[in-house]
């Protein structure tokens, strides 16, 4: 009988494990929030790991809204465009905002938009747009998975006894 309450357990203890090491499949893709470190001003954070907006690329999903904090010590903007290629495209521009400032873009269609700070051009970041059925399929593969185990469960406690 120890045997019969130990594949339950097993089984939920899996299924949390997996929820736990992957959540970006179940993260809510409503709003991001990127920061302009201490720092970002100087060229260099290009060279970083995190980049000179950090995270340097968010996923949102159509609708949904991305906030950009300025945490450095100098103005800053958020320019849509590659300023290699043709500068800004006019999709969205924060304008100069100052330190301790935010500025907040919602994102109405599917696309990638890369940006740009006018005032300091290494700074760059993309912003991925997906469409929300993207975010839907994984929850919804994640509860039939959920519904098999269920079953595997119920058939085992039905055949065990």
């Amino acid at each position: 009988m120890k045997i019969m309450t130990a594949i339950p357990t097993v089984v939920l203890l899996v299924a949390a494990v997996g929820m736990v090491t992957s959540p970006a499949a179940f993260a809510d893709h409503a709003t991001a929030t990127v920061h302009n470190p201490l720092g970002s001003s100087v060229p260099g954070c290009e060279e970083t790991d995190e980049g000179c907006f950090i995270p340097s690329t968010v996923t949102i999903d159509v609708g949904g809204e991305v906030t950009w904090v300025n945490d450095d010590g100098a103005a800053h903007t958020v320019t849509s465009g590659v300023l290699t290629d043709g500068g800004p495209d006019g999709v969205f521009d924060s304008g100069l905002f100052m330190p301790a400032t935010s500025f907040s873009h919602k994102f109405e269609e599917a696309g990638e938009y890369p940006y740009f700070c006018l005032v300091h051009p290494w700074m760059n970041g993309l912003v991925i747009v997906q469409e929300a059925a993207a975010t839907d399929d994984a929850m919804e593969d994640k509860d039939m998975h959920d519904d098999t185990m269920m079953e595997d469960k119920d058939m085992h406690d039905d055949t065990m006894m």
